[in-house]
């Protein structure tokens, strides 16, 4: 059995740790360029909906990657419609739900075999693929940025990469921290993020006061994806992004199929699952305001838009792992940091 054969989950998952360890080495050995810094390795495991994955987390260059093994036979699409679903959990005749015009032209989605029909259109296709080895980048950085560390708001600590943050730190302090008459300090609150094109970029860590610190190049789809590769690393494709995200489950969405926050049980448990860490470690977006791009600029995932229809299931719909928006990307189009996420990735090539 080669190398390639033994990264392969059905195998993976049956070594050792002493085994798992003597193949990873290889694999950084042989697959990844020598160029990279690796540091930080460990062995962990991550489970998310009883689908467990004991794999190796790493810092290539001062970026946190996770080793997701390859798989031969992976399942993903959807075709299911409702099947499986818990659906409305709103009544029907409820005031709260507000179906826009532009969807009751082509959808009843009050009725369960419309709505099938919806969720089948806004998904991708049922598909069987072999999915290969492949260190993914744990969290999806704004388009055009790389991560340097976290700033205090309140006490101006810096976390992360001092040396690059120094240049300009004065800059961010003034915005965060901006002389203020006592009326405007009334008005005046904490921005969500700011960007100074070519220079920095910052962003609120929801229900904090920490920014995450960023450096930033204005990229077209064209020019970030040069650059990537420039540093020896790949986006993903559509399959390997939506196994990286659900590891080929036969449900809707990452967690399972259930939507139900409101529940006073289940819904603390379910809004952790959403937001947590996936069965491979890794972080997806929920707030539903930024595409994430993959290495077809015709297939962007998750969305910058979403709907308030009042039907969990119609508006959390772009949380799916096979959501599939109808929005595309131009080669040259300039790319917001606001608007766009990328993840870096290493595949294992034969």
């Amino acid at each position: 059995m080669n190398l390639v054969d033994q990264l392969d989950w059905s195998y993976w998952k049956r070594l050792s740790d002493k085994e798992k360890r003597t193949l990873f080495g290889q694999v950084l050995m042989y697959f990844v360029n020598p160029l990279l810094r690796i540091t930080d390795i460990e062995l962990k495991e991550y489970e998310l909906y009883g689908i467990k994955c004991q794999t190796f987390e790493l810092m290539i260059d001062d970026e946190e990657f996770v080793f997701i093994p390859g798989n031969k036979d992976a399942i993903l699409g959807w075709n299911l419609g409702t099947k499986g679903l818990s659906l409305l959990e709103t009544a029907p005749n409820s005031p709260h739900v507000r179906i826009p015009e532009e969807l009751q032209n082509s959808y009843d989605l009050l009725d369960v075999h419309s709505l099938a029909d919806y969720i089948n259109d806004r998904t991708t296709s049922l598909r069987k693929v072999k999915i290969p080895p492949m260190f993914v980048q744990r969290f999806a950085l704004p388009a055009g940025t790389n991560f340097l560390g976290v700033y205090d708001a309140v006490t101006g600590s810096f976390t992360g990469q001092a040396d690059q943050f120094l240049v300009f730190e004065g800059e961010i302090r003034e915005v965060l921290c901006p002389n203020l008459t006592p009326s405007e300090s009334i008005r005046w609150s904490f921005p969500k993020s700011v960007l100074r094109e070519n220079s920095w970029y910052i962003e609120m860590v929801p229900n904090s006061d920490l920014y995450h610190v960023y450096t930033h190049e204005t990229h077209t789809y064209t020019t970030l994806r040069k650059k990537v590769r420039k540093r020896n690393f790949d986006l993903l494709t559509e399959d390997q992004w939506e196994y990286a995200n659900g590891a080929g489950s036969r449900r809707l969405f990452r967690w399972g199929n259930d939507l139900n926050t409101s529940d006073p049980y289940r819904g603390k448990k379910i809004r952790q699952m959403m937001t947590g860490l996936n069965m491979f470690g890794l972080s997806f977006d929920t707030a539903m305001e930024r595409y994430e791009i993959t290495e077809d600029p015709g297939v962007l995932k998750l969305t910058t838009s979403s709907l308030s229809t009042g039907l969990p299931i119609v508006d959390k719909l772009p949380l799916s792992t096979y959501y599939a928006p109808e929005r595309t990307l131009l080669h040259e189009e300039f790319l917001k940091p606001s608007e766009y996420l990328y993840r870096k990735a290493i595949i294992v090539k034969i």
